[in-house]
């Protein structure tokens, strides 16, 4: 794709959902993301992709979020997998009507995000510094109505991190590239299992991306108690059978 999105571009697809200073807050972001070297590498994506790939991608995963949702304030939403911030931070910048929590198992990216959220004025965003096996466990079981993983695993796999997260009733956005199919495919047992069923595939707008689609599932039932099992076993012997090494799209965090 060779398009190249800037600052007031974003301003102009994404009216509604984000308005000037939501934008300037992400630019803000962007800074704090180049300035900081004590977090480690937080994107792999070149500068001059980074407004379509991080903050287009998330803001556009955000809009089709919301419309399943169907409701724009007072939404509880985990992010697994954060990074640097995509699509978490970028939501909660957007959206400081949402209560944003925001998994992320690696300590320095976590600092990073508790301090780029002080910075930011994000005063919605509590941020866990657990694995996502941990986090399903805790506090936030079947407690968001909205949960989102990006660039984290395939989605059986990440689908067994994002369920126990997620209220029944509630939204789990997955953006995936080519493989989506053969991913559900092989996530058949997984969607029954967790208590989700497939609501939707949304492609995301050709101006952000033309390759990236939105799994929407809805979590219709409890999780039974044994899931998500013990940190590692999600990866390693994924529902349903062995995991197929397909790779995931804008796994660049």
């Amino acid at each position: 794709m060779d398009n190249v999105l800037g600052w007031d571009d974003l301003e102009r697809l994404f009216a509604g959902v984000a308005d000037r200073e939501g934008i300037a807050r992400l630019q803000r972001h962007w800074a704090l993301v180049e300035a900081d070297e004590a977090a480690g590498r937080l994107t792999a994506v070149d500068a001059r992709e980074a407004v379509r790939r991080q903050y287009g991608e998330s803001l556009e995963l955000v809009r089709i979020a919301e419309e399943a949702l169907g409701r724009g304030e007072g939404v509880r939403y985990a992010d697994i997998g954060t990074g640097g911030g995509w699509p978490g931070l970028v939501a909660a910048c957007v959206r400081p009507g949402w209560e944003v929590h925001l998994v992320e198992p690696l300590q320095k990216r976590a600092r990073f995000l508790e301090a780029a959220a002080r910075e930011l004025g994000c005063t919605n965003v509590t941020v866990h510094a657990l694995r996502a096996e941990e986090a399903g466990r805790g506090p936030l079981r079947e407690a968001c109505g909205l949960v989102t993983a990006r660039a984290v695993a395939e989605l059986r796999v990440v689908l067994e991190y994002a369920a126990p997260l997620a209220a029944v009733g509630g939204v789990i956005a997955l953006p995936k590239g080519s493989r989506l199919e053969e991913e559900l495919a092989a996530a058949e047992t997984a969607i029954g299992e967790l208590g989700c069923e497939l609501d939707a595939i949304l492609p995301m707008r050709p101006e952000v991306s033309e390759t990236v689609r939105v799994a929407l599932l809805r979590k219709r039932a409890s999780c039974p108690g044994r899931y998500p099992r013990r940190v590692g076993l999600p990866e390693r012997r994924p529902i349903g059978g062995p995991v197929r090494r397909t790779g995931v799209i804008g796994a660049d965090c």
